[in-house]
């Protein structure tokens, strides 16, 4: 072991994680693989994903860490509300995160469970519409529910109430829709639980971006579809959790087993799939992966904003009384027209590099040159949720991604697995 990582630790039994971390950049910033580091910074790191990041690495470089592998496992367990697999709290830094010099400790027998109520069941993570937007649309639903069943004791006014009545069911219909996760798979429902569907992460086939109906397809073994909005809050957390149960959905060659050990049994479980970057020796991108978009996606504002500047630029012209309002729309056209020439068109995943094509320039990128790659969402005026990919370099400029062949979820999961399997690039 190092001896800054040594020192790192002793900073970190005194309570000063700012000074341990100072001591792991070095060792670092000398040598980007040493396990031992990576394990304890993981350990001193606050952020769960940076923890994650940090974990993700180890098992990247050694990808039979066993600490790691527990540790990535106690925090999927964690988020999902589950019990952790060892009741007594332990100090990380007399402990596993520490003991990497010896990677594989001595077995302990595990005490037998007692039969108490003090196990928590396993609770899913729950997803749903935003409140206030159920709200609303229950509020419209009850009121006109009321004004239908007064409607009744007079036929001649029936038709509006009950018109209103039937045009916001649908409304209730959609954000009723419910998404649960849990270690075993995933689970759908509507109509407060009455009709469900759910599927182990094992059992899943391929999956299917659909844009236009705001869901994502997942296609099990036997052809069954079970469709997730795309519209829940939190929904870019579903998918980062099922690109970490299957990253093979997302371009990355499945685990293979490398060995018969104590870790087989975690290979067999579908809830605790491993990407290659954890388990294996090679990501997938060996050959190049584009993404563009159609030529609607990319050019409708443009084709929008080029006749009603031409309409506006008229209107200044022949009417003086109406220039400022007329010379206000066309500042506003010309915005709408010449924001997409400066878009990303396409984004081509090659093995060492990615790269941003506009209409004007390409730029690439390594791994090492990208800061950050997160799905973020962005609720709109009537409560529309826009989920798009949102690329930070490292010198600070952002490159969103959105409406893209294939589906932004898998632009985003193939982009992650990339740049987590490229750290070195």
């Amino acid at each position: 072991m190092h001896q800054f990582v040594q020192s790192a630790i002793e900073a970190a039994k005194q309570g000063d994680n700012n000074k341990a971390v100072e001591f792991l950049k070095q060792v670092l910033n000398a040598n980007p693989n040493d396990v031992d580091a990576w394990l304890v910074l993981a350990a001193v790191m606050d952020d769960p994903k940076r923890k994650r990041q940090c974990l993700n690495r180890v098992l990247t470089l050694d990808p039979v860490n066993m600490m790691a592998r527990e540790e990535l496992m106690e925090m999927d367990r964690a988020e999902m509300g589950g019990a952790p697999l060892s009741s007594p709290e332990v100090d990380p830094v007399s402990t596993s995160a520490y003991q990497s010099a010896s990677p594989l400790p001595k077995t302990q027998p595990a005490p037998q469970p007692k039969p108490s109520s003090k196990v928590r069941a396993e609770k899913p993570q729950v997803f749903k519409f935003s409140i206030v937007t159920r709200i609303i649309i229950y509020a419209l639903a009850v009121m006109f529910a009321c004004s239908f069943a007064l409607a009744l004791q007079d036929v001649n006014n029936l038709l509006i109430p009950c018109g209103l009545f039937f045009i916001v069911l649908p409304g209730v219909w959609i954000v009723s829709a419910q998404v649960e996760m849990s270690e075993k798979g995933i689970r759908t429902s509507r109509m407060f639980g009455l009709m469900s569907s759910q599927v182990a992460w094992g059992e899943i086939a391929k999956i299917k971006s659909n844009s236009m109906q705001s869901n994502l397809q997942l296609i099990t073994k036997k052809g069954n579809s079970i469709k997730v909005t795309s519209q829940v809050d939190g929904y870019p957390r579903i998918v980062d959790v099922l690109r970490n149960k299957r990253p093979d959905l997302f371009g990355m060659t499945p685990k293979q087993p490398t060995q018969t050990s104590a870790f087989s049994s975690y290979d067999n479980e579908p809830s605790n799939y491993v990407s290659p970057s954890l388990g294996s020796s090679a990501p997938s991108f060996t050959g190049t992966k584009t993404f563009s978009k159609n030529f609607f996606k990319q050019y409708a504002m443009l084709l929008i904003g080029v006749p009603l500047c031409a309409f506006a630029a008229w209107t200044a012209y022949s009417s003086p009384e109406n220039r400022i309002g007329a010379i206000v729309a066309i500042v506003f056209c010309l915005l709408m027209i010449v924001l997409p020439l400066f878009q990303v068109s396409a984004v081509k995943v090659e093995a060492n590099k990615i790269t941003f094509e506009t209409l004007f320039e390409e730029k690439a990128f390594t791994a090492k040159q990208i800061r950050e790659i997160k799905m973020q969402s962005m609720r709109g005026r009537y409560g529309r949720v826009t989920n798009y990919v949102n690329i930070v370099t490292a010198e600070g400029k952002n490159y969103p991604l959105q409406g893209f062949s294939g589906g932004d979820e898998i632009i985003y999961g193939i982009l992650t697995n990339w740049w987590n399997a490229n750290q070195d690039g």
